[in-house]
């Protein structure tokens, strides 16, 4: 169990420093907003991609090659950054470390559920990991990319002797039949899924442009995306002490609607503040759908586990590409559109909860 929590803390660390170092990159070479916002959205297809065919890769190469191949993934889109200049590069490569983020995510999910981990303990152990990433996005703005993607890719040629073990269970393939059933069975999980990655994409995605394009102290990065982090991991460290009273999803939904915020003040208490209150509302949303996934019979989390994913990244493609889209209509601040539109949706899927509730 503990080799299957470094790994998950070791994977988040990583892919909670992609997106922030992309930008600052893709910043560096001269990009715009509009830009960075498609590149990061775009490339968040292949993370769904990715977390669909886990399940299908999983049933065939087991959970520890299937790990392994995704760390090779990782691998290979890290160094192909070393050469990446040109807008059509910086996608394939981030494409390609995002597949293979796709396909590990499903596979130490149900490996953990499957061996009786608990939603806290996993929640808690990946979200440390980005919580130090949060904390190093500052540090690592300060260092010439190229050393930072070999650091990256180095890393994850060393965590493949952590993805070496043995983990017999009995796993069914997916089948289309499967999918769809799973899909109508858990379909408040699933938009759960998006509305979460929804919102936390706003901030990861454009909040280190506004501090470039104000010319706010760089420490603001670390700070601010950092009391997101820390106040998520918190909430899921808590999540089975919290009283299901405070378990809402219009609480969720006014929280995460706080970091629109950010693009109305300067005042660096504010925006830390903010961040630490949609943390809160992200972890409430993650906690409630990720305990109905670990719910599921043994023998089809790991379909479940896949869907999940494959929801996470939908969130995490969608909240930069309509961020920049009603940037451009609306001429609104894309981290108040995230904001908002997070926010409405967790209003919508708290409706039917409630209704089973009464």
């Amino acid at each position: 169990m503990k080799r299957l929590y470094a790994l998950s803390f070791s994977l988040s660390f990583l892919q909670g420093l992609l997106v922030p170092v992309i930008v600052l990159y893709m910043l560096r070479l001269g990009y715009s907003e509009a830009e960075i916002g498609i590149i990061t959205g775009s490339s968040s297809l292949l993370y769904i991609v990715g977390a669909l065919l886990s399940s299908f890769i999983v049933s065939r190469l087991g959970d520890s090659k299937t790990i392994i191949l995704s760390l090779n993934l990782l691998t290979a889109g890290y160094l192909l950054f070393l050469f990446s200049h040109s807008i059509v590069v910086i996608f394939i490569a981030a494409s390609l470390v995002l597949l293979g983020f796709g396909i590990f995510w499903p596979s130490i999910e149900n490996a953990v559920s499957s061996v009786g981990g608990k939603v806290s303990s996993f929640s808690f152990s990946w979200s440390s990991g980005s919580l130090l990433a949060m904390a190093s996005v500052y540090p690592l703005s300060l260092v010439e990319p190229a050393f930072t993607f070999l650091f990256f890719s180095g890393f994850s040629v060393f965590l493949v002797s952590f993805a070496i073990f043995s983990h017999k269970r009995r796993i069914e393939p997916a089948t289309p039949a499967g999918i769809l059933g799973s899909l109508r069975k858990a379909a408040i999980a699933w938009l759960l899924c998006i509305i979460y990655s929804l919102n936390s994409s706003g901030l990861i995605t454009f909040y280190p442009v506004l501090v470039e394009a104000r010319k706010l102290p760089q420490i603001l990065l670390s700070a601010t995306l950092f009391g997101m982090i820390f106040s998520r991991t918190l909430l899921f460290y808590l999540f089975e002490r919290v009283p299901n009273k405070l378990r809402r999803l219009d609480l969720a939904a006014l929280l995460m609607l706080t970091p629109a915020l950010v693009v109305y003040t300067n005042d660096s208490l504010i925006h830390v503040s903010t961040a630490l209150l949609s943390g809160i509302g992200q972890g409430i949303v993650y906690g409630i759908a990720l305990e109905r996934v670990f719910k599921r019979q043994s023998l089809e989390v790991h379909l479940y586990t896949s869907l999940f994913e494959s929801f996470i990244g939908a969130g995490y493609f969608f909240g930069p590409m309509l961020g920049v889209g009603f940037s451009s209509l609306l001429r609104v601040q894309p981290i108040a559109t995230t904001a908002f539109m997070s926010s409405v949706m967790a209003l919508l899927a708290g409706l039917p909860l409630r209704r089973k509730e009464s």
